[in-house]
């Protein structure tokens, strides 16, 4: 997205911090995610991540037990951080005095329980919700947690989970099983393309072109078959192709011949056709109207 917009484009700023905030989310995830790989405790679970709500609540892992079902809300933030009430925040702030506000973990956590609450009375399950906020790293303390919230540190993830007394067995592990499988089948997992959209920019801003796929900064030029970046004496074939996955992820979920010609720069209708066939789109529409998308496997 960064390279498509002017440096000095408005949402740069906003882009670049959604990124960083979305790859520290995801680095958080795959470390619990690592403890729970070695997770094997005497009695039965199943576990569910990134699981979305119809209502689009993203739920980082779900662990159903046969008492209670447990939602883990995964946090890496790093910094000082402490959490405010009256309004409910997580202030963080770094040694050079600069300080970020986000949304409170806990309150995140008590909202998915309570929207979880509401799928299991809808499918007829009656079932304890429990929470806990974990923290990727030991270095990441929050201050001022309030009494009645549970958070932990990934290393003790293994810990705190093993120590559980399975004590009142609501479920079976037959319907433990079956409330799993209806919990995927309702997962609508969270769609943040077209960015364009999502992120309130207007898709006149986003420079058209083939991108250089070494250095990803300049645009390359075409020539009969293939495309050329001089400075990094790279030539493509098939460099346009990734240019068109960018134009589902950056302007909109279809393209029509016209739209792939003026994004790819390409001179003619028909080399843009070429294009959209070579990447195996499904075709939508006759002759005069059609368009093209991304098979369903691929949305």
């Amino acid at each position: 997205m960064l390279k498509r917009l002017p440096p000095n484009h408005e949402r740069n700023g906003a882009i670049l911090e959604l990124l960083n905030y979305e790859n520290a989310g995801a680095g958080g995830e795959e470390r619990v995610d690592d403890f729970l790989a070695y997770f094997e405790p005497d009695y039965p679970y199943i576990i569910i991540q990134d699981l979305s709500l119809p209502d689009r609540s993203q739920i980082d892992t779900v662990i159903i037990m046969q008492d209670r079902l447990l939602i883990l809300e995964i946090k890496n933030i790093g910094g000082k951080l402490r959490l405010q009430t009256n309004p409910s925040v997580l202030h963080q702030s770094f040694q050079n005095g600069k300080q970020r506000v986000f949304k409170s973990p806990v309150v995140q956590a008590e909202t998915a329980k309570i929207k979880m609450e509401k799928v299991l009375k809808q499918i007829n399950y009656h079932l304890p919700v429990q929470i806990a906020v974990i923290m990727a790293y030991p270095s990441q303390i929050i201050e001022n947690v309030p009494p009645d919230a549970t958070v932990w540190i990934a290393d003790e993830l293994f810990f705190q989970l093993h120590r559980l007394d399975i004590d009142n067995r609501l479920l079976t592990e037959e319907q433990m099983k079956s409330l799993g499988a209806q919990l995927l089948a309702i997962d609508q997992k969270y769609q943040p393309f077209p960015l364009a959209l999502n992120m309130r920019i207007n898709p006149q801003d986003i420079q058209t072109g083939v991108y250089c796929p070494r250095c990803r900064l300049r645009k390359m030029k075409r020539f009969v078959r293939k495309w050329e970046c001089a400075p990094c004496n790279i030539f493509s074939k098939d460099a346009h192709l990734d240019a068109i996955d960018e134009w589902f992820m950056l302007v909109k979920s279809t393209i029509t011949t016209k739209e792939c010609k003026t994004f790819l720069g390409l001179e003619t209708l028909e080399a843009a056709q070429r294009a959209l066939r070579r990447k195996k789109l499904e075709e939508v529409g006759g002759k005069r109207h059609r368009f093209y998308r991304q098979k369903q496997e691929h949305r």
